[in-house]
């Protein structure tokens, strides 16, 4: 077991070979007694083989949680993720990670919250302030969960693709008799050679840099309160108690506090503070915090956490946790039109989440156009109708072909880009990724289809709108092919694989320099012959 002290904050790091031989040799016996000890290819059986190893980590990982009766465990686990919340922000004002593993910390976060959350389903007692050797036993089962979720995570991020690419992986033993997943075909090359450059994609999306401070305004105007206020509040009233950071209070306390203090309905102060809270009504089961990680029901945007504790509710609150909700509501939901359910009940909030769902994409397309000035190519943007010269404009923002981000020029290439900008949601996991190839393939791919078909049987109207625009004379694209394209903020499966290329923010200018070069990834397969992959890359 690894404890690690950094700069005064204790991480537990990952540790794999002490519960290889437990939990990976149980997994491998059961998938061998249930299915036989072979290779299986077939794509259907595969994903049954490795949804049931999803839910072998699953299960084990709720019967360790479900041992626990006392706060202390929670406790624990509560005080080692406040510590991992102080460590992350002094990493973003550029503090080492030293000797952690950036990956392996992100899903020891991930875990914690996941433990935490189910703790909302145990009628739990007080529990008392551990020696150390409770520490000791805590750190091991914390430890175990680590292992166990790491490995649930990583089999949900093998269906996910295998649902996406088919015949992606098979599954066979070794001569020790454990489990193992392959990629089949070239797919393995393709992801070595492709996964690892994303990095860069990530790092250079562009933000709402705006918006905390927005949100903060919006939720002071429609709930009529001040949020600061509000937040302090609940760590003022756990220091009337004790200065301990486990200091509970019961829930009910907040909402009557704010409403008194700032003359507001009950039921708006309940709304807000509700909003914030995950308890046993509400915690999703931890096969849907894998698979629909973007849920609001979660401790990730709750910083509330009700725990039922000799029969009467307490809230538990972290100041770390509390930061860092507000933030990810305002950096990872808010613009993609999610909000938590009690606050859609406020139609001031829902009014404001709307209209910054509408106005998201305009923050790519900002950074987009900029790049379209410095590489001195004409372009349209928002494109609803065409000009032509003498008589009345066309119409396209209908059932025709809808309003189109943007129409480029390409002159070095001969090319009409019809393009539309989707300023998507940072995925870092397959999961992430399949919901928006579905999307990519079942919504937008469609309408781009529709605006290509239309750009290319009237490329003379294309013509003269750009000649209007730019007030110019000798312009003839008669002869340009049309091709699509999207337009990304940071990387997803579907720029890999997709029918349409899709290009991240990060790559645009180089896509449209003149020593532009697509990846071509080498791959060898087992007789050792030589081959080229090119987009897509994953079939």
């Amino acid at each position: 077991m690894a404890r690690v002290k950094i700069d005064g904050n204790l991480i537990l790091t990952y540790e794999y070979e002490p519960y290889r031989e437990i939990y990976w040799t149980n997994l491998s016996n059961y998938i061998i007694k249930k299915y036989g000890n072979k290779e299986f290819t077939e794509h259907s059986l595969v994903e049954t083989i490795l949804l049931d190893c999803f839910h072998f980590f699953v299960n084990e990982f709720k019967s360790i949680i479900f041992e626990e009766s006392t706060t202390s465990f929670f406790n624990y686990a509560f005080y080692l993720h406040e510590q991992s919340l102080q460590f992350l922000v002094k990493t973003r004002d550029g503090l080492s990670f030293g000797e952690i593993d950036e990956n392996d910390f992100s899903i020891y976060r991930r875990i914690l919250k996941l433990a935490l959350e189910q703790g909302c389903d145990i009628d739990l007692n007080w529990g008392k302030f551990p020696t150390s050797q409770e520490v000791f036993r805590m750190e091991d089962k914390i430890q175990r969960l680590f292992y166990l979720g790491t490995w649930f995570y990583i089999f949900a991020d093998y269906v996910a693709f295998h649902k996406m690419i088919p015949n992606a992986k098979k599954i066979n033993f070794d001569r020790e008799g454990y489990i193992g997943v392959y990629w089949q075909k070239h797919y393995e090359s393709s992801y070595d050679g492709l996964f690892p450059k994303l990095s860069n994609d990530y790092a250079k999306g562009t933000f709402d840099e705006n918006a905390v401070g927005e949100l903060k305004e919006a939720i002071n105007k429609c709930f009529e309160i001040d949020f600061d206020f509000a937040g302090d509040l609940i760590f003022e009233i756990k220091k009337h108690f004790s200065s301990s950071p486990f200091q509970t209070i019961e829930p009910y306390v907040l909402p009557e506090n704010l409403s008194n203090h700032f003359k507001i309905d009950k039921k708006s102060a309940k709304q807000f503070y509700n909003g914030l809270s995950i308890s046993r009504e509400n915690k999703q089961p931890i096969e849907n915090v894998v698979y629909k990680p973007y849920s609001t029901e979660r401790y990730m945007y709750r910083p509330i956490l009700i725990y039922k504790i000799d029969g009467v509710n307490r809230a538990l609150v972290g100041k770390e946790k509390f930061a860092e909700s507000i933030y990810v509501l305002a950096t990872n939901a808010i613009s993609w039109n999610t909000i938590p359910i009690e606050w859609r009940q406020n139609k001031c909030m829902f009014k404001y989440m709307s209209r910054k769902g509408n106005e998201h994409d305009s923050i790519l397309e900002d950074k987009v156009e900029e790049i379209l000035k410095a590489r001195d190519l004409r372009y349209v943007r928002n494109v609803k109708s065409f000009k032509r010269p003498g008589i009345n404009n066309i119409n396209i923002d209908n059932e025709v072909a809808g309003e189109i981000d943007f129409i480029i020029i390409d002159d070095s290439r001969s090319k009409i880009i019809v393009a539309d900008s989707k300023y998507n949601k940072a995925k870092y996991e397959a999961v992430g990724f399949r919901t928006d190839n579905t999307n990519f393939i079942t919504k937008y791919e469609p309408k781009l289809q529709k605006k290509i078909d239309w750009i290319s049987g009237n490329k003379v109207v294309v013509q003269e709108h750009f000649k209007i625009i730019y007030h110019i004379h000798d312009l003839d694209i008669s002869n340009y092919e049309v091709i699509g394209l999207f337009f990304i903020n940071t990387p997803t499966f579907y720029m890999l694989n997709g029918t349409y290329k899709a290009i991240t923010l990060n790559q645009l200018d180089n896509f449209f320099s003149e020593d532009y070069e697509e990846i071509t990834i080498k791959h060898t397969d087992k007789e050792g012959v030589e081959s080229l992959i090119k987009h897509p890359y994953f079939k």
